[in-house]
């Protein structure tokens, strides 16, 4: 997924906030997890979980203990672009991650419609979409967001993307979590668990993020 910074800002000039009429749906709700626990059986393994900053005061996520951030050598192999992700979690097979993007794009909250309709045209014209399970709305943080999910092709397998947007200093922030399809049925539901847990501090004066 290369060069989305531009091709954002392309996609949105003259764009409505109308949705797709083509049978693109809405992510049906599961039964929440609580990521607090002292343990979570994902996949028959047991794991614990904590809160985790992916931006430096500012954004927060329960993430496994086991995840690190992604080391040069793997990114450099993973995200070849130029345009990767400022912040990469990864479980030390390098299977499963969490990577997080504050992009330059400009993105005031009343604008995320729209900016969810965009990013999905994107996704449709570049990527090589396997299967779409839908798109959603919800609140992280106590912030405005929304969600789409997908299955793209790779190598002897299928690769399952959650995309989380909301605004963020008046910027798109983008976190994404990417597995296998082999691993998709045991972490699914934790993948929203996780993002339902992003928690931003906030400037009570302001009623800004810090």
């Amino acid at each position: 997924m290369k060069h989305w910074d531009e091709k954002i800002v392309a996609m949105m000039n003259g764009m409505t906030t109308d949705a797709p009429e083509d049978g693109y749906g809405h992510i049906p709700e599961e039964p929440e997890l609580d990521l607090t626990a002292a343990f979570i059986q994902i996949g028959g393994e047991p794991y614990s979980f904590q809160e985790t900053e992916l931006i430096e005061g500012k954004a927060w996520m329960m993430l496994p203990r086991t995840f690190k951030p992604m080391s040069e050598h793997m990114m450099n192999l993973k995200y070849p672009s130029q345009h990767r992700p400022g912040t990469i979690y990864t479980n030390a097979e390098g299977t499963i991650n969490i990577a997080v993007n504050h992009t330059v794009n400009p993105l005031p909250e009343e604008d995320l419609p729209l900016f969810k309709q965009s990013m999905i045209q994107i996704l449709r014209r570049t990527q090589k979409l396997t299967k779409w399970y839908g798109d959603d709305d919800r609140t992280v943080g106590e912030r405005a967001a929304a969600t789409c999910e997908f299955l793209t092709p790779v190598v002897n397998a299928n690769l399952y993307h959650l995309m989380l947007f909301t605004s963020l200093e008046e910027r798109a922030l983008m976190f994404t979590f990417n597995c296998t399809d082999l691993e998709l049925d045991d972490w699914k539901r934790v993948a929203s668990a996780m993002m339902n847990s992003i928690r931003f501090e906030i400037d009570e004066e302001r009623g800004d993020v810090m």
